[in-house]
């Protein structure tokens, strides 16, 4: 694995027993800061974290699903969110395939975002992680569990990952028929 640093410092994160080493970049002016992980193992969890002096504002991922002998997919990204146990983080999970986090972070440490986390849903409703008073909802993501078949594919999706359109300071997250849980990232 390679580590390009661009205007920042580096570091190595560790997921079970694979090292990622992340990309990072450096946008022209105050645009964050943009730290890919390198891909995980199937069915892994791959971490971009921000570097040191940096805040997480945002994430994503690009992912390499598993597919059928038929060439149906037969996958889904169960988790895209801030990390719950590794601060400054961004998470990324594949049902069975591979994923790489991208994390956004901002050299304004006012921009630093307090994480809410709503608890586990019930079977395809809609969970809610609301953002505390006096704060303002800035992004948001979402961790699963989905409904498999028989066979062990999975027969589920994340049919809602969005800001609540009724509920004010709110990120709304449901599955058509699985488990999810919500994350809320919240500036002051």
């Amino acid at each position: 694995m390679r580590l390009t640093l661009v205007a920042s410092a580096g570091f190595l994160a560790l997921t079970g027993s694979m090292a990622l080493a992340p990309h990072v970049e450096a946008a022209a002016g105050d645009a964050p800061v943009i730290v890919t992980s390198g891909w995980s193992g199937q069915a892994e969890t791959a971490y971009a974290a921000c570097p040191e002096g940096t805040s997480l504002v945002g994430g994503g991922y690009d992912s390499e699903p598993h597919h059928t002998g038929l060439g149906a997919i037969a996958d889904a990204v169960n988790a895209s969110a801030p990390s719950s146990f590794k601060p400054n983080t961004w998470a990324v999970r594949m049902d069975a395939g591979a994923a790489k986090a991208y994390a956004m972070c901002s050299k304004d440490s006012d921009q630093a975002p307090t994480v809410v986390t709503s608890n586990w849903s019930g079977p395809a409703e809609t969970v809610y992680a609301t953002c505390p008073q006096g704060t303002t909802l800035t992004g948001g993501g979402y961790d699963s569990q989905p409904h498999h078949t028989g066979f062990g594919l999975v027969s589920d999706a994340v049919n809602a990952n969005a800001p609540s359109s009724f509920k004010p300071n709110t990120w709304a997250v449901r599955m058509d028929s699985g488990l999810a849980k919500s994350y809320a990232m919240c500036t002051k």
